[in-house]
């Protein structure tokens, strides 16, 4: 996989970075059902939601693409981000950056942490696209 890190981000199809350590939180609003005459509630799925958050190494693909992801944020350009969970099973989806932090020092590589709000369905490895 990409140099040995395990996920990629993207604006538009452009991939500005590869970065290591991350997770990703899939969430479902659940809705509660009261009913005349029941003594108990049901609850039913509402909307879905998802969040995920990366820290460690980075690898950014071209000169620009630090600024890329600092000027997504700032601007509130969605980013297509893809976790591999190995070389071919991905999650995957569109989300907006919440928090960028950049560490560069001259005797180690880069690290980055970073926190993204989904903004659409996450698709699981081998679902169908919705």
């Amino acid at each position: 996989m990409y140099t040995g890190l395990t996920g990629k981000i993207k604006i538009g199809t452009t991939e500005v970075a590869y970065i290591s350590n991350w997770s990703v939180e899939d969430t479902v609003e659940l809705i509660e059902v009261a009913e005349l005459g029941k003594r108990a509630k049901d609850k039913m799925a509402g909307q879905y939601g998802w969040s995920a958050s990366a820290d460690g190494a980075i690898e950014f693909v071209g000169a620009e693409s630090h600024k890329f992801l600092f000027d997504a944020m700032h601007n509130g350009t969605k980013v297509v981000c893809e976790f591999y969970l190995n070389n071919t099973t991905k999650f995957s989806g569109t989300g907006l950056i919440e928090s960028l932090s950049v560490d560069l020092s001259a005797e180690d590589k880069g690290n980055i942490a970073i926190s993204i709000s989904g903004t659409d369905e996450l698709v699981y490895p081998n679902s169908p696209a919705v």
